[in-house]
């Protein structure tokens, strides 16, 4: 799992530089203790499994204002959420493509839930320290047999 792990670390890092604009501070040891907003998706293929990210308020409040070139205090709570959901669903592809180049996924659309997901299968964490609170990415493989990954289309 070492190996998911740094493809983890460097997904989240290069698709926050590339997309947002945005450096880490470096790795944090946990997840923020304020208030989060929480993206989570489903993937199958080869592997399946699902991805969350966390990040706190603030620190989601500023990624989305730097995405969309707008001021912080402008945006509105469903733009934040929606942006969330993107970074999401561009760091679980970022890591796949990276996990088995080989094989094609399908990733479900990106939801915001309330609470974290309980873990299953083998877990992968990667949280990072940016400039106004943490943000941390989880990836879930699971074990189970799944589709024929050929079927699907990422």
């Amino acid at each position: 799992m070492l190996e998911v792990e740094q493809v983890l670390r460097d997904s989240v890092n290069e698709v926050l530089e590339k997309m947002f604009f945005i450096r880490s501070l470096g790795d944090s040891p946990s997840a923020s203790a304020e208030s989060e907003l929480i993206a989570h998706l489903t993937f199958e293929g080869h592997p399946c499994g699902s991805f969350t990210l966390r990040a706190g308020r603030a620190a989601a409040r500023s990624i989305t204002a730097d995405f969309l070139g707008a001021e912080e205090d402008e945006l509105t709570d469903e733009q934040v959420g929606e942006v969330i959901c993107e970074l999401a669903n561009m760091i679980c592809g970022s890591a796949l493509s990276r996990i088995e180049s080989d094989f094609h996924f399908r990733l479900a659309s990106p939801v915001l839930l309330s609470a974290p997901p309980k873990d299953r299968g083998a877990v992968v964490s990667q949280a990072v320290e940016l400039y106004n609170g943490a943000l941390a990415a989880t990836m879930n493989i699971e074990e189970t047999a799944c589709p024929t990954a050929q079927e699907y289309v990422f």
